[in-house]
């Protein structure tokens, strides 16, 4: 009688039993490759079975299954390989920008600060999500500071150029949005810098997807649960407030700028006192999310939708809630930077509304309410550039692509009335003319200014100046 060992004995075994020296069972697909996933191949060649040719059974495994790869179901990449800095920028060019963001990014995107800059940089060499943190970070800060600067010999590349590389390089960087991800206030942080980019670039559909990728990510982190964040400390509950506020401004601005729907609604309330934030930045800010609660959900469904049902009641009570004295007084006391962007967007706004009702037939020349009046447009650019005049042109442009469209959208308008609404006399056709000519030196003094726009608005200062006869002045 044969004993069990002898009976389980086959004639020949696989290559890969073969190389390691393991029992193989003979089988078409033997147990030992089904286990260990290998690729079961029977070959006569005597040498495989010669001991002087064995390997490691680790090598052997390792050595067929690179060789003879067999197709497997997609994993979630939990622990993506570790990317390492641009060989470009070193890590002394990121922190040279860091005062920059201080003083011109943060104060109107308070989530992350200096410390924590200088934390992602010592990381981005090992994390993922710092590199791409940082990359983002770069630039905005060069988008706020340097988009509107040509080249020269020193630096023949454009701002646009670079920018449009360390957006790419912060994408590719990033963790991808695969089962395991878990959201951070970082990683909302880049995507709202990756928007702001995209935006000043003109890549409006790119900037939409980024900001929702946002959106999606403060929503999951629920910030707008105050049980979720009860036990929180005040200061990262503010924090955590401030990016919802933020992702709320930027979509009601994107909702007026390229026509499409709201979806986030107004925070439960407005960012807690943070005493390690700076006392002029709170208050901005406050002013800024105060400013931009007026763009509710009637005024945004008016704008995208049907304007036939806008009534002269509703444009006064509008008008009303943007004609503050309490609001001009304490805006006063801001820095120059925070007035520039409060005080174009009030005008911005105002042209907005006078639009609608101008779009409903219901403006006159002696209406009630200034915002139902034909030229209140006109009066418009008079006090822009009063206030223009008293502020550095650099104060401007650090505001970046969202100031040049609402700069667009009120010197478009104006040059609309002066083309189309009649002069009573010399003196007032003078005023306007002078009016819309420094407009025009304003909004043509952004060199990243998109061409159709800037077409556009050369087309009507060509009529103006036809139709005014005044060579001399445009």
């Amino acid at each position: 009688m044969s004993s069990p060992t002898s009976q389980s004995r086959v004639p020949k075994a696989c290559d890969p039993c073969n190389r390691r020296k393991v029992r193989c069972n003979g089988q078409q697909r033997c147990q030992q490759c089904e286990h260990l996933d290998l690729m079961c191949t029977y070959t006569e060649n005597r040498l495989l079975r010669s001991r002087k040719h064995s390997l490691r059974r680790g090598a052997v495994i390792s050595k067929y299954k690179s060789a003879n790869p067999k197709p497997t179901t997609l994993t979630p990449l939990l622990s993506p390989p570790v990317p390492t800095a641009s060989p470009q920028l070193p890590t002394s060019y990121f922190e040279s920008l860091l005062p920059a963001y201080m003083s011109y990014v943060y104060p109107f995107s308070p989530i992350i600060t200096e410390t924590e800059v200088r934390e992602s940089l010592i990381k981005m060499n090992t994390e993922r999500e710092h590199a791409a943190f940082i990359y983002a970070f770069t630039a905005v800060t060069l988008d706020l500071t340097r988009s509107s600067q040509l080249p020269t010999k020193s630096s023949p590349q454009t701002a646009s150029t670079q920018i449009t590389d360390l957006m790419r390089q912060s994408v590719e960087t990033q963790q991808p949005l695969v089962i395991g991800f878990r959201p951070s206030i970082l990683r909302a942080t880049t995507s709202i810098f990756i928007q702001m980019c995209a935006m000043s670039l003109g890549h409006y559909d790119l900037g939409f997807f980024h900001l929702h990728e946002a959106i999606s990510m403060i929503q999951m982190l629920r910030i707008n649960d105050k049980t979720a964040n009860a036990s929180l400390t005040t200061t990262e509950r503010a924090r955590r407030q401030r990016l919802y506020w933020q992702c709320f401004i930027h979509e009601r601005f994107m909702s007026i700028v390229n026509f499409s729907p709201a979806t986030l609604p107004p925070h439960t309330q407005y960012p807690e006192e943070d005493m390690f934030l700076g006392a002029e930045i709170q208050q901005g800010w406050m002013q800024v999310i105060k400013t931009f609660c007026m763009l509710d959900a009637s005024f945004i469904g008016l704008w995208i939708g049907d304007r036939t049902q806008v009534t002269a009641s509703w444009v006064e009570r509008k008008h009303r809630e943007l004609d503050d004295a309490l609001w001009d007084v304490e805006v006063s006391a801001l820095s120059e930077l925070q007035q520039a962007d409060l005080v174009i967007t009030r005008q911005w706004m105002r042209t907005l509304l006078w639009q609608m009702a101008m779009s409903n037939c219901l403006l006159s020349s002696h209406a009630s309410c200034p915002s139902l009046e034909l030229e209140m447009p006109l009066r418009l650019s008079s006090q822009l550039r009063q206030f223009l005049t008293k502020i550095s042109q650099n104060t401007i442009r650090v505001h970046g692509s969202s100031m040049i469209s609402k700069l667009l959208e009120i010197v478009n308008t104006i040059a609309d009335v002066v083309i189309h609404v009649p002069q009573a006399t010399r003196e007032e056709t003078t005023s306007r003319i002078d009016d819309i000519v420094f407009m025009q030196g304003v909004v043509l003094s952004f060199h990243n200014l998109q061409v159709m726009p800037k077409d556009i608005l050369l087309d009507k200062f060509r009529v103006i100046r036809g139709g005014f006869h005044i060579l001399k002045w445009l």
